[in-house]
């Protein structure tokens, strides 16, 4: 530390050289030494008509020194302030002039600054300030993943963030997306199931979304895919740095606080609606709008619509006629980014497309056991529905439940779809004005949309009724096509195809005299894709989940048709085998029994069959052998006579048949 008698004069002359070379924050040290009275208007204007910055900044310094002393204690004053808001690096267009780089943050450090009575208030309300803000963002960071574990039985998983696919290539063009969905549809369905599950390519993370320069960053994504996770995970990361600048981080939920844009100041928005200093306010103002650079604004889930009115603080702060140098991010649905706020928004596109096939396993293994896991791995239907966070959520939700004592029975894949809808409508209670009858009307027209697009082999929906409804915010993703100079089309599809199918299936239980004719395509070569709603409808009549529809079906009208369905289902499916001299798709009909839950419905199959099982030369997965032995044990007296000849079982699929030995015959 150098002596306290050292001039300030002599402390800049001494490093006159390698300041030109390296200050950085050009136009910030000579606002400031303008608004200390340093500089003149006229001086400000003079010194910005340089040539370069190495022209610049020399002409500041030099200025400086020949101002004397005071003008050269409060330049150090500056420079001293400003490191501790952001770094001092060497300017970027001189660094191939150094040999020896000059440190600056140590040199300031050696001046010895004066005992200032009347130092600027702002110097100590900013940092407590920013410890507040730390705070609130640790807690709004802490309360998601508490609302999140709310849902889950097993209150020890230890659910954080999971790295997700953050891709910042440029938006797909509409021709591009409208081949993709057609090139979907004619896949086979493991490939198809696996085209939903984003690749892992090296892109961005929230840490380097904090750190980078662009002034608008748009998260874009499908509903539920993890937008509000990136920013929760900024917020955590922000709260945990230990950053020696000082800086600023806000966070605004707008579908908890819609009204956000009908505020018309900007204190209103960051104090008010988010945190407000403990005192000297006024002072932290002034501080945010000096250095707005230092500024990070958070606006989650924005809609479609924002008010058109200048005195919006949120349409000022996003179309950065207030506070321009600020960092603001926005994140919103794929159709939002038509909205005529974002149209001309020059910005960094950034869209979260949820996990990767890493990334599900990394979230799996770490809120699962290890015999959850391998049922999640064996299936690739719920596999990659998890590439969803949110539908990975409810998986992990629904597993972690089976085995308590509240439930001895095994976790069904209807279930957990069916927990899924229910989760969404809780999601919902407190973001809608909707009524219990109009939300049921919305998911009724939504599962028309999803049969009749199911029966057209259509991954798009053609039409969808209230669309507008709550329903489109968690199943399906839109984007507004131009199809014409003046007229627009919304284009819909569900996130996932089987999403779809349950959806489908839905329909048909609302709709029992087409589940005869349905049942008769799925013999039909050209129509058997029809066959994948059937263990959703299965499941939908387990009497374990009558609690889940409770709210769009009543008990009995579950009762009257699975009464005749489940019969009628086996012998469509064991007589047809005998009129076309086929096979019967017995690991099929098992499934759905499996998905039933029926005892009664097992035992009709097993009779059916004479109790003979011919599995052989099947190829058989975990999923399978347990829908096989699920039927099998049913039996109680008689024993059944189980072909297994030639057929391909993996070491996890051969547990559960073992388990069910003694039901045998031979």
């Amino acid at each position: 530390m150098a002596c306290t008698s050292q001039s300030a004069i002599n402390f800049v002359k001494s490093a006159r050289d390698n300041l030109v070379r390296t200050l950085k924050g050009f136009n910030e040290i000579v606002e400031k030494l303008y608004q200390k009275g340093v500089f003149s208007e006229e001086e400000v204007s003079k010194i910005k008509k340089g040539h370069n910055e190495f022209a610049k900044t020399g002409a500041v310094v030099d200025s400086v020194i020949n101002k004397g002393e005071a003008a050269c204690y409060e330049f150090l004053r500056i420079i001293d302030i400003t490191r501790e808001r952001s770094p001092l690096l060497e300017n970027p267009e001189f660094t191939s002039f150094s040999q020896d780089l000059f440190d600056l943050n140590h040199w300031i450090s050696c001046f010895s600054f004066k005992e200032d009575i009347n130092i600027d208030a702002t110097c100590l309300q900013v940092p407590k300030y920013q410890l507040k803000l730390k705070s609130k963002a640790q807690k709004l960071s802490e309360r998601l993943w508490i609302k999140t574990k709310e849902v889950m039985f097993n209150k020890q998983s230890s659910l954080s963030y999971t790295s997700l696919v953050l891709d910042t290539q440029e938006q797909a063009s509409l021709s591009k997306i409208k081949k993709s969905k057609i090139k979907k549809s004619r896949k086979l369905r493991p490939k198809k199931l696996k085209m939903y599950i984003p690749e892992d390519k090296e892109g961005t993370s929230p840490s380097e979304l904090l750190k980078t320069y662009e002034r608008r960053i748009l998260l874009v994504g499908k509903p539920g895919t993890g937008k509000t996770a990136v920013a929760h995970q900024m917020l955590k990361l922000w709260s945990e740095e230990n950053n020696k600048y000082l800086d600023y981080l806000f966070y605004f939920d707008m579908r908890e606080k819609p009204n956000l844009t009908e505020v018309h100041k900007l204190e209103d928005l960051l104090f008010i609606k988010f945190s407000e200093p403990d005192e000297g306010k006024d002072e932290v103002l002034e501080d945010i709008k000096n250095n707005a650079d230092s500024v990070t604004i958070i606006f989650d889930g924005v809609p479609d619509v924002l008010p058109e009115s200048t005195q919006s603080v949120v349409l000022a702060l996003i179309q950065k006629t207030l506070l321009p140098e600020a960092k603001i991010i926005v994140t919103c649905r794929p159709e939002v980014e038509s909205a005529n706020f974002l149209l001309d928004w020059d910005c960094l596109r950034v869209e979260v497309k949820g996990f990767s096939e890493q990334g599900i396993r990394e979230y799996l293994s770490k809120n699962l056991s290890d015999d959850h896991f391998n049922k999640v791995l064996c299936n690739l239907e719920l596999f990659s529905l998890c590439h969803v966070p949110m539908y990975a959520l409810m998986v992990v939700a629904c597993f972690s439940f089976e085995g308590s004592d509240f439930s001895s029975h095994p976790c069904t894949v209807t279930e957990i779809y069916l927990n899924i809808l229910n989760f969404c409508n809780q999601r919902n209670v407190d973001k809608t004005s909707e009524n219990h009858a109009s939300q049921c009307n919305a998911i009724l027209s939504l599962a028309e949309a999803a049969f009749h697009a199911t029966d057209g082999k259509n991954v798009s929906l053609m039409s969808v009724p209230q669309l507008g409804s709550y329903v489109h915010l968690y199943f399906v993703n839109m984007l507004v096509i131009q199809v014409g100079p003046t007229v627009k089309k919304p284009l819909c599809a569900f996130l996932h195809y089987t999403v779809q199918e349950f959806f489908a299936a839905l329909w048909l239980l609302k709709n029992p005299e087409m589940t005869r004719f349905v049942l008769q395509q799925c013999l039909v070569q050209g129509n058997k894709h029809m066959k994948h709603l059937v263990p959703f409808l299965c499941g939908m009549l387990n009497e374990k989940n009558t609690d889940l529809l409770e709210s769009l079906f009543t008990s009995q009208q579950l009762r009257d048709t699975s009464g005749w369905f489940f019969k009628h289902l086996v012998t469509t499916f064991v007589d047809h085998s005998h009129t076309e001299d086929c096979e019967i798709d017995l690991i099929f009909l098992c499934q759905c029994l499996y998905e039933s839950q029926s005892h009664e419905a097992c035992l009709f199959l097993l009779n059916k069959l004479n109790y003979s099982l011919d599995l052989s030369r099947e190829t058989l997965d975990p999923q399978h052998c347990c829908a096989v032995s699920y039927v099998i044990s049913q039996t109680k007296e008689r024993k059944i006579q189980l072909n297994l000849e030639d057929i391909m079982v993996s070491k996890r699929g051969m547990r559960p048949l073992l388990g069910c030995l003694k039901k045998l015959q031979r």
